[in-house]
């Protein structure tokens, strides 16, 4: 099986690194050398990580990168969003590109050991559009490439991608708890 990862920040090069530590075949693209070559590349793999930017600006919420990654993906192919969306994200862009099946996996990779959970995550979600057999096959599929986690669950879409949002607000309250507790460093 030949794997594509989209964006090789610290989220999508841990995640190549380990795939590619694991004896399957990686394609990388992304913006910069030397993985620009490959975008043609990616229109090949059976499943595609996506790991772009999706920023929430004062005008709301930004999927362009996600828009201008799904077209490179071939028909019939696997996109698995890795980003952080704002639920229905994954059910609107899968609307929107019926010639591909789209999942959303969120990432829980803390950047300091993000190599690390890359390979030994605590948990493996997936969330999946609609409820249809060719859905939950693609999920199970995309979990059964993914290391062993002890905690591993295929849900909706929405689901999943509220489990990131609820994450990274849980992360957020302990920063600005510690903040205030703490406000010099320490006692």
């Amino acid at each position: 099986m030949k794997i594509g990862f989209i964006g090789q920040g610290w989220i999508g090069r841990n995640y190549a690194d380990d795939f590619e530590n694991r004896g399957y075949e990686v394609v990388r693209y992304a913006l910069e050398e030397p993985y620009l070559k490959n975008k043609d590349r990616i229109a090949q793999c059976d499943m595609v990580f996506i790991a772009v930017p999706t920023p929430t600006t004062s005008e709301g919420f930004d999927d362009s990168y996600l828009q201008k990654t799904l077209p490179l993906i071939g028909t019939g192919k696997i996109a698995v969003i890795k980003s952080t969306v704002m639920p229905g994200t994954t059910l609107k862009l899968q609307k929107e590109h019926l010639d591909k099946i789209i999942l959303h996996s969120p990432e829980f990779l803390v950047e300091k050991t993000a190599a690390y959970n890359a390979a030994h995550p605590d948990r493996n979600i997936v969330g999946i559009p609609f409820d249809k057999i060719i859905y939950k096959e693609s999920a199970e599929l995309v979990m059964s490439v993914l290391p062993q986690a002890v905690y591993q669950k295929i849900m909706t879409s929405v689901d999943a991608e509220l489990v990131k949002y609820a994450n990274n607000c849980f992360l957020y309250t302990k920063v600005v708890y510690e903040s205030l507790v703490r406000p010099c460093g320490g006692y």
